[in-house]
């Protein structure tokens, strides 16, 4: 066991998802590196930050994705550095060696490939020894961490110190405050969309060079964490979900303790009241009358607190809709639930709410607003803690990690729950998010999930997040969930969406196809549109959404990797941008998903000869595809 935390409850918590029901694949070592050179490498690693601080075997299980069946993404081991002068010894060793290294800061990124590497055999740099909480100021309303500070430690420590401040926290909060911040991840106060309150950063770059931003790039600097801005080009920007860079501090603004506070939920009976609520919402978001992000959660999320699906449901397939609509009556629930908060002096709170009514009163006459409100005592601050569970107080600023149960809901006895999502961004548009979730909604059902939401509502967007819930025991289970995933991709890109954040898995991947046979596979590459076979076929899906120009903004992004690491060792492949060392990958990838759908199609009694000639042709008809529709585009290194 890997102890992460000082909390037993949350250490528990961590080792019921990281290690039940799972074992370390066959070691695997860097790119390139032989297992002699790999032990010279180990024994120099501890050297650095100390034996107990390198791990391999056993505990990788801690440092990889635990809902994952593939080991081709395992790591050859994993260093935890705890300070920047020991990131900076960790460098110069992969640079002198050709060491790829996948930085993470406590690896929650659960749904989304959690702490693997995209690259296969690459050490783990994780940071969660980096803990030291460097400041917390009360009057200036910011905060300023290392990496490894979780945000029960940020919480603890303004209540501790009885700091007048309210730290956002998202739904599971064992999570890095820097990690979800700089993935672009979400809380539930007034500064809950994170990344949009970053006020200043310390980055050591590839070579080591350290580097801050803002107005932290001025040496004594008195505004360091009150402005954003620096002077010229703003480069915060290139550290979010970036390969760029290692933050190892971060200024970030929290929300000032309020007097009074006032948590909001509202109910909608339909499926088709989703148009209504997403034109509510837009109105009181454009407004400024609702100051956090609101929570949207649909009726399976309700569900899901009653206990495993198969308590509620035991049958196969999607939870059947007569038997949805027998829960909604029983419970007395409507299909969305939407929770947000106002915040300030009580009269304040009370002439938003009372727009709010109007408003909803309005669009949705049908719809349920229920209301509390929540003040400080003789004089003080309103006491989050004060706020029960039933009215949410995560939009105080709360932590918990109750909800880390729902990870176990599409589980039977004796399985374990895993889950991978997928977060289109949408616009304000109440027909169009209708349409959408009706349609995603059949695609889900198609491959036997329920429609499983999650979302949020930002200032000028929505984040609908589609939890596919699966038992990762069953093999049968997980394939149709990969289906359904690539599945709701394809639909985005008719939709002309894309996802906010992505599995790792899905960064880069070819889908391997169903066809029956290799002469329907001839027809398929002939046949379809080349733009459309693209889709199918290669997945490096949402940074190739960014299509414009023959995705130029990648290209750009991968000349700035070129240039400030030269090596490529810095994650390679993250967000689909690859450095030049690793770009032969996206060929490799290409050529490993043909040879499965060869496998597949020239199985048993078909002859190795047969499977080499159809995955021959498939590369060829593929390759001459790509050139014939992206004319001068070499990034790929296709033929």
């Amino acid at each position: 066991m890997v102890q992460q935390y000082e909390d037993n409850d949350v250490q528990q918590a961590h080792d019921r998802v990281f290690d039940q029901g799972r074992s370390v694949p066959e070691q695997c070592f860097p790119p390139g590196m032989a297992e002699v050179q790999f032990s010279e490498v180990i024994q120099t690693l501890k050297a650095i930050v100390g034996n107990d601080h390198v791990h391999t075997g056993e505990s990788l299980l801690h440092f990889s994705d635990p809902f994952s069946p593939h080991t081709e993404n395992f790591p050859s081991a994993a260093i935890c550095p705890g300070s920047v002068e020991e990131i900076g010894k960790i460098l110069a060793l992969a640079n002198r060696i050709h060491l790829p290294l996948w930085t993470i800061s406590r690896g929650k990124n659960l749904g989304y490939g959690g702490p693997s590497p995209r690259v296969g055999g690459s050490v783990i740099l994780s940071l969660y020894r980096m803990n030291r909480i460097l400041e917390v100021n009360e009057k200036g309303a910011y905060a300023v961490v290392e990496p490894g500070v979780t945000f029960f430690d940020l919480y603890n420590y303004c209540r501790d110190r009885k700091l007048a401040v309210w730290p956002s926290a998202p739904a599971i909060a064992w999570g890095s405050v820097i990690g979800n911040t700089l993935d672009r991840g979400f809380g539930y106060t007034a500064h809950g969309d994170h990344h949009n309150h970053i006020c200043g950063m310390e980055v050591i770059l590839p070579d080591g060079e350290i580097i801050r931003t803002g107005q932290w790039a001025v040496d004594n600097s008195r505004s360091a964490f009150a402005c954003k801005a620096g002077f010229g080009p703003q480069v915060d920007g290139l550290f979010l979900q970036s390969n760029l860079g290692i933050v190892t501090k971060l200024g970030i603004w929290v929300q000032p303790q309020p007097e009074t506070t006032m948590s909001v939920c509202l109910d909608m009976d339909d499926l088709e009241d989703l148009e209504d609520l997403i034109e509510i919402l837009a109105e009181l978001r454009r407004d400024d009358i609702i100051q956090n992000d609101p929570a949207i959660f649909n009726i399976f999320r309700r569900i899901s607190r009653l206990g495993p699906r198969h308590q509620v449901y035991p049958g196969p397939g999607a939870i059947p809709e007569e038997v949805v609509k027998g829960i909604m009556k029983e419970q007395g629930w409507g299909y969305w639930k939407t929770w947000f908060s106002f915040y300030g002096t009580k009269e304040m709170v009370l002439s938003r709410l009372a727009i709010t009514q109007e408003t909803v009163t309005r669009i949705s006459p049908r719809s349920r607003l229920s209301y509390k409100l929540f003040e400080g005592q003789d004089g003080e601050k309103v006491d989050p803690t004060t706020i029960p569970a039933e009215w949410q107080p995560t939009n105080a600023g709360v932590p918990t990690i109750r909800f880390a149960s729902t990870i176990d809901y599409n589980t039977p006895p004796g399985g374990h729950g895993g889950h991978v999502d997928f977060s289109p961004i949408l616009p304000f548009d109440g027909k169009l998010t209708l349409k959408w979730f009706k349609e995603v909604t059949d695609i889900h059902r198609q491959h036997g999930f329920d429609s499983f939401v999650g979302g949020h509502a930002f200032a000028k967007h929505s984040v609908l997040i589609h939890m596919v819930l699966f038992n990762r025991m069953d093999k049968d289970q997980m394939n149709s969930a990969k289906a359904l995933w690539h599945d709701l991709a394809a639909k985005a890109k008719e939709y002309g969406l894309t996802n906010y954040r992505t599995h790792l898995d899905y960064m880069g991947e070819l889908l391997t196809t169903d066809l029956p046979s290799p002469l329907l596979l001839v027809f398929w590459l002939v046949t379809f549109p080349g733009e459309q076979k693209i889709d199918k076929l290669w997945l490096d899906v949402v940074q190739d959404s960014y299509n414009f120009n023959n995705n130029a903004y990648r290209r750009f992004v991968e000349t700035l990797k070129d240039s400030m690491d030269p090596n490529g060792i810095l994650s390679p492949g993250k967000s689909g941008i690859w450095p030049k060392a690793y770009r032969d990958l996206r060929q490799r990838e290409v050529d490993a998903g043909m040879l499965k759908t060869a496998d597949k199609l020239c199985g048993s009694p078909w002859t190795a000869r047969a499977r080499k000639a159809v995955f021959g042709w498939t590369r060829l008809m593929f390759s001459a595809r790509v050139r014939d529709i992206l004319p001068g585009r070499d990034s790929y290194n296709l033929t």
